[in-house]
């Protein structure tokens, strides 16, 4: 809004809340929907952000409560969750293109699908629940 790209501050994947970055990746209720799913499938529902929360804040107290096994597979996954997400804002915004939130499942698997054949395993120890 502030370079005149859009006539309001409104989400543009809810339009329930001013879009500020952790209400994109967290407290938006489509992000909300994708966290919760892919979330569930890892059994980890219980970390699971509410509201508008400091994406960084959540991040590492989500971390805490992962196997240590398991961590850098689970920041490897928020990392990529939040960059599809971000991609879907701009491609409603720039492209009046939406997707559900299954969908965006859908690519966030597929995607960590090309990340493990290119050789970043350390999302190996998840994807199987994905």
């Amino acid at each position: 809004m502030r370079h005149g790209l859009q006539d309001s501050d409104d989400c543009i994947m809810c339009l329930q809340a001013s879009e500020t970055l952790d209400h994109i990746l967290l407290g938006c209720s489509l992000s909300r929907q994708v966290w919760i799913i892919l979330l569930s499938r890892l059994g980890l529902t219980a970390v699971a952000a509410h509201g508008d929360v400091d994406i960084f804040r959540w991040w590492a107290w989500a971390r805490r409560r992962v196997h240590q096994s398991s961590r850098k597979g689970f920041d490897s996954l928020i990392m990529l969750t939040c960059w599809v997400l971000w991609k879907e804002r701009n491609a409603r915004t720039f492209r009046n293109e939406a997707k559900d939130a299954r969908e965006l499942c859908l690519e966030i698997r597929q995607e960590a699908d090309l990340w493990l054949r290119a050789g970043y395993s350390t999302l190996s120890s998840l994807t199987a629940f994905m």
